[in-house]
């Protein structure tokens, strides 16, 4: 599934530089309207093998779409491994917070879950090490000012090729950790979730003392090529009532609620 995986991306890549657009995204502006920037996408970033998968509905990091698409597909793979060696270190502090904003929400969640160490003294430290050693890829690789995950559900018989790529490239791997952000995944992956089960639960943080907050998370059983995995749809992730305090909580209450009575491995992984 690795093969297919990175097979496919290369198709589309080589579809992009030669012709400068790429047809299944043609196909969607002709239905939607909506528009699509084709330049710097975002196929994927970090180990391909990590133990923790970030699936987000866009590849909409500005600060790393910065990997032009003028070279082969093998040095286009290096750049993308390797984004926070190239670009983390020589931003400033303030350039962190707006360009990488996003980036640092995700990694303040994912701590919990312990698969990237994080031990650097710095914000930026943690997050160069942590874009790179995390495994993260969007349904769409291409930054839209106006495409939305309601759009891509009233149109899904186009877009499901996108959901099969990124579940190829999810599955490519055995994962420890498997993150789907935002609710719309509950509708998104409809076809492919066999199982759910939904959790909410309050969320306090003592820079806002007065104040609590309900998150929730369905814990969720894929299935895809006949083989299962556990995951989970993190629907709170993009609450704005969720400081850095409550995101870190919010990964702490997603991990156990995945591990339920498992420890270190997800024993559902089976291929048949």
């Amino acid at each position: 599934m690795r093969t297919v995986f990175l097979t496919e991306l290369e198709k589309e890549y080589s579809e992009l530089v030669q012709t400068g657009k790429v047809q299944i995204l043609e196909d969607v502006e002709k239905l939607t309207s909506k528009r699509f920037s084709y330049h710097n996408p975002i196929y994927y970033s970090g180990n391909l093998s990590s133990k923790l998968a970030i699936v987000k509905f866009c590849s909409n990091s500005i600060g790393l779409s910065k990997v032009d698409c003028n070279e082969n597909f093998s040095e286009y793979q290096h750049k993308q491994q390797n984004l926070g060696k190239l670009f983390i270190k020589a931003e400033s502090i303030d350039d962190l917070s707006d360009k990488y904003a996003n980036d640092i929400r995700t990694m303040n969640y994912s701590k919990p879950f312990q698969v990237v160490r994080l031990n650097g003294c710095t914000v930026k430290e943690n997050l160069q090490k942590f874009i790179d050693e995390k495994f993260e890829i969007g349904l769409i690789p291409y930054l839209s000012h106006d495409f939305s995950a309601k759009d891509f559900i009233q149109n899904y018989s186009v877009c499901k090729t996108l959901v099969d790529r990124t579940l190829s490239g999810v599955f490519s791997y055995p994962r420890q950790y498997v993150i789907f952000m935002g609710e719309c995944f509950n509708c998104i992956l409809k076809e492919y979730i066999i199982d759910s089960e939904r959790f909410s639960f309050l969320l306090t943080s003592n820079m806002m003392p007065n104040q609590k907050f309900v998150a929730s998370f369905n814990r969720i059983t894929l299935n895809y090529n006949n083989t299962k995995i556990i995951a989970g749809v993190a629907e709170s992730f993009y609450d704005e009532n969720l400081d850095e305090i409550m995101l870190e909580k919010y990964g702490r209450e997603s991990a156990a609620i995945i591990n339920r009575g498992f420890l270190l491995t997800n024993p559902l992984w089976k291929t048949h």
